[in-house]
């Protein structure tokens, strides 16, 4: 098993966008990664497992381009 992690300062909005976050976990589509989430103080942890590199480069994209669209939306409105 290889892993990826972020840590993402995202200061005030930090909550709002992890709670956003929490309803993708129940419907991961993929059975090739793992994916955890973490909200400490300001900062929105993320940790992904997979068996293989692709599968690990798949599931950071997906999940680091739904922390930039909940941003967006928060942030820019």
């Amino acid at each position: 098993m290889i892993y990826g992690e972020f840590e993402i300062e995202l200061g005030e909005h930090s909550g709002i966008i992890y709670n956003s976050l929490i309803p993708e976990l129940r419907n991961i589509p993929s059975q090739k990664s793992n994916i955890y989430l973490a909200l400490d103080g300001g900062t929105v942890k993320i940790r992904a497992e997979a068996e293989d590199i692709v599968s690990l480069r798949a599931a950071l994209n997906t999940w680091l381009r739904f922390i930039k669209i909940a941003y967006d939306m928060v942030v820019i409105k």
